[in-house]
């Protein structure tokens, strides 16, 4: 036996076939292949609903720092308009802080979350808009 294992090809074949005895009549596991992300197109982002990204008042974190978040995390706003955000949660309790589609918001919402915010996402038809839900898409911080 142990010149045929070190020929290599009649062990692997008294392996095989151990193998294959041993699963006779058992079930067999098969893996789900992984999903691959779907690609949204234009046309279906478009046609999706839009999402707000709420902060939430915490009275932990200073204004500099829920302003550099906000602006580090959510390109799109200025320091000027996070600082608005930041004046509007620690007034209101919480505020929109963007509009977006839902995949973008929940990547803002984690992010900020990794900043210690706390953040939240809403569907934008509420229609009450909630506190600091006013039109311009500013909204909260933590301060």
């Amino acid at each position: 036996a142990a010149a045929a294992a070190a020929a290599g090809g009649v062990w692997m074949q008294e392996g095989l076939e151990r193998e294959k005895k041993a699963k006779k009549g058992g079930a067999a596991v098969v893996e789900r292949p992984k999903a691959e992300p779907k690609q949204m197109s234009k046309e279906e982002i478009a046609n999706e609903p839009m999402w707000r990204l709420l902060i939430h008042n915490d009275d932990v974190h200073t204004w500099d720092y829920v302003i550099y978040a906000i602006v580090s995390v959510v390109k799109t706003v200025t320091r000027k308009k996070a600082h608005r955000i930041t004046t509007t949660v620690h007034t209101m309790g919480s505020a929109t802080v963007t509009i977006t589609w839902k995949q973008q918001a929940k990547k803002y919402c984690m992010e900020l979350q990794k900043w210690g915010l706390t953040s939240s996402i809403a569907p934008e038809s509420d229609g009450d808009k909630g506190p600091g839900g006013g039109g311009d898409g500013g909204g909260g911080g933590g301060a």
